[in-house]
C-alpha cells in the first residue's frame, strides 16, 4: 500500500513538474531571459578562457593533448629499450658466448 501511494505522488510530482516546465517554455518573457542567461555564460566562459590564456594556463584541450604526446613519447621509449636489451642478447647468441 505505501508502494502504491509513493507511486501515486511520485506521478502527481512529475505531473506538477511537466506542467511547470511547458508553462516556462510557453512564456516568451521567461525564454528571452533564459536567452540572456545562456549569452551571458558565453561570454563570461570566453573572458575566462582569455585571462587562462594571459596568465599562461593551459587550455583542458592543451593538456590532454600533452598527455596524449607523453603516452606515445613513453610508448618509443619502451620500444627502444626493448630493442636495446634485445640487442645484445643476439650478440651473444651469435658469438656463441654465454651471457
Amino acid at each position: 500500500m505505501s508502494e502504491s501511494l509513493f507511486d501515486q505522488l511520485k506521478a502527481r510530482g512529475e505531473g506538477f513538474l511537466t506542467e511547470i516546465s511547458n508553462n516556462l517554455m510557453a512564456n516568451p518573457g521567461f525564454i528571452e531571459v533564459l536567452k540572456k542567461g545562456i549569452a551571458a555564460k558565453e561570454e563570461v566562459d570566453k573572458r575566462v578562457a582569455e585571462g587562462l590564456k594571459v596568465m599562461n594556463v593551459a587550455a583542458r584541450k592543451d593538456v590532454l593533448r600533452l598527455e596524449k604526446r607523453l603516452a606515445e613519447m613513453e610508448a618509443e621509449l619502451r620500444a627502444m629499450k626493448a630493442n636495446a636489451t634485445a640487442k645484445p642478447a643476439r650478440a651473444r647468441k651469435a658469438s656463441g658466448r654465454k651471457g
